[in-house]
């Protein structure tokens, strides 16, 4: 069962073979398999007009990979098909499953999504899933599937909080050791750009937030605040290296909070300091302490520094010197270093 050839788009003579080879019955499968992935719309739109799209075996079951793959960049194309239609929506079939979670994921029509989910939802969580994952679902289906007390499944909770248009209101409960149960969900609120200020908090407070890698999601984060940086960002206050490591590394944290880091008498960690060491943000005063052998012990750290492009040319020259380093691969990363910059 196929399609009704649509009108399609005016292509170019060497395009036209091509829909017209994609259009015929004779076509063999395997090259329709190729044809789905052409990168002309108009060839991949083609393979929905063959007869073949969706071939039975000798058991009448249908083949729906070649739809699979097309939902992948035409889903509302491959939802209007009449196959589609018949096993997606008027009589849904568990051989169509796949294809409609891509649908589901990737359609912009919102009653789509919303049909979907009521046909397909209440026992697929791969499709709830798809759901979560759409920036075009609706904020109140995004508000069901992203809280633990109307959704059980956790990968579909995690889709909710890696959406970037979930709600605040949704993001705040999934970012919440009393409401949201799984540290993995907590941690993709954590690191989620549109989270807001006061869940970060709340996430980045040990007080409230007792999984390490969850605040450590809240380090990595660029819009958390100094404030709570400089909290994570000190040992006397972060127990957790990983999490004062992902500190280090954040572009957005503040010089004061990269000097306590970058510093070995405040700082035990060399995983740490190296961090800081490669941090583009990271001040000079920091740099020329960690490219010195005298206030920094770990040879790594000092390399680290002779590759950070803001490390000033004296304290280049000072570590590719055997005279000041006695690290032979700190003196060939500083030697590098100069000579990239056209100082060697």
């Amino acid at each position: 069962m196929a399609s009704s050839p649509r009108k399609a788009n005016p292509v170019a003579p060497e395009l036209e073979v091509l829909v017209t080879e994609t259009r015929n019955p004779s076509t063999p499968f395997e090259r329709l398999e190729v044809l789905a992935e052409h990168p002309e719309v108009e060839v991949r739109r083609a393979v929905l007009d063959n007869p073949n799209v969706c071939p039975t075996d000798e058991d009448g079951t249908l083949d729906t990979s070649l739809l699979e793959k097309l939902a992948k960049s035409l889903p509302e194309e491959v939802a209007a098909h009449p196959l589609f239609v018949l096993h997606a929506l008027v009589e849904p079939d568990d051989e169509m499953r796949w294809v409609v979670v891509e649908v589901v994921g990737r359609t912009k029509e919102v009653g789509l999504i919303e049909t979907l989910w009521r046909t397909w939802g209440p026992d697929d969580w791969l499709v709830r899933q798809g759901v979560a994952v759409n920036p075009n679902t609706p904020l109140d289906v995004l508000r069901i599937l992203g809280n633990e007390a109307t959704e059980s499944e956790g990968n579909v909770r995690q889709a909710v909080a890696e959406n970037p248009s979930t709600p605040e209101d949704a993001l705040r409960i999934l970012g919440n050791e009393t409401t949201e149960s799984k540290g993995w969900v907590r941690y993709v609120v954590a690191r989620n750009p549109s989270t807001p200020e006061d869940t970060l908090r709340l996430l980045g407070n040990s007080k409230t937030e007792s999984v390490g890698f969850v605040r450590q999601g809240v380090a990595e984060n660029p819009t958390t605040p100094p404030d709570v940086l400089r909290l994570l960002g000190n040992q006397k206050t972060e127990s957790k290296g990983d999490v004062r490591q992902a500190v280090a590394s954040n572009p957005t944290t503040p010089e004061d909070a990269l000097r306590l880091l970058g510093n070995e008498t405040t700082e035990s960690s060399w995983l740490v300091r190296r961090a800081v060491a490669q941090n583009p943000s990271t001040p000079e005063d920091a740099l020329r302490l960690l490219g010195n052998s005298k206030t920094e012990s770990v040879g790594d750290v000092r390399q680290a520094v002779a590759e950070n492009r803001n490390t000033p040319p004296d304290v280049l020259r000072s570590l590719g010197n055997k005279k000041t380093e006695d690290d032979a691969d700190v003196r060939e990363a500083a030697m590098k270093a100069l000579a990239a910059r056209g100082l060697s």
